[in-house]
């Protein structure tokens, strides 16, 4: 449904789809036209040159409007461009985040399987080293314990 605008004693009609086609190639003929119910009579001159004067205050305001439109096109792509790189920053730092921490789940299970190895040998050598120093601790006793027997039995 296209809006109807009065301006003056005009009705007219603004095709609202052309609008982007309108800001993009300017204003282009047939983009306004009359309502039906215009008077067939052309108007008296004097109407005639205040008409083409408003004509022309909505083609400059038309142009405004398609300057400041295109200048806010360009804000917004700009700003696009800019959280769009921003976006790939993250996503880069968030793959590199991702990678650092396979890399040390993968150290944290080498740790695992060097400890789940290493606790079991490490007890084995406690118990073997206990053993050892009980071994040199009863030959240690022996020793001292045989000369002052040998002593005695000399006697």
């Amino acid at each position: 449904m296209e809006p109807l605008y009065q301006t003056g004693s005009i009705l007219m009609k603004v095709n609202t789809l052309q609008g982007k086609k309108m800001v993009e190639t300017g204003l282009q003929s047939g983009d306004f036209s009359l309502s039906q119910s215009w008077p067939s009579s052309l108007p008296p001159p004097a109407d005639l040159e205040i008409l083409q004067q408003k004509v022309a205050g909505v083609q400059r305001e038309l142009e405004d409007f398609k300057k400041e439109a295109l200048k806010s096109i360009h804000y917004l792509e700009d700003a696009f461009c800019q959280m769009n790189g921003a976006l790939v920053q993250q996503e880069e730092q968030a793959a590199r985040v991702k990678q650092r921490l396979r890399e040390e789940e993968d150290r944290g299970i080498v740790r695992n399987k060097v400890l789940t190895f290493l606790l079991p040998r490490e007890k084995q050598l406690r118990e073997h080293c206990r053993r050892l120093e009980c071994m040199l601790l009863s030959r240690g006793r022996d020793a001292l314990a045989s000369p002052g027997r040998t002593r005695q039995t000399k006697s």
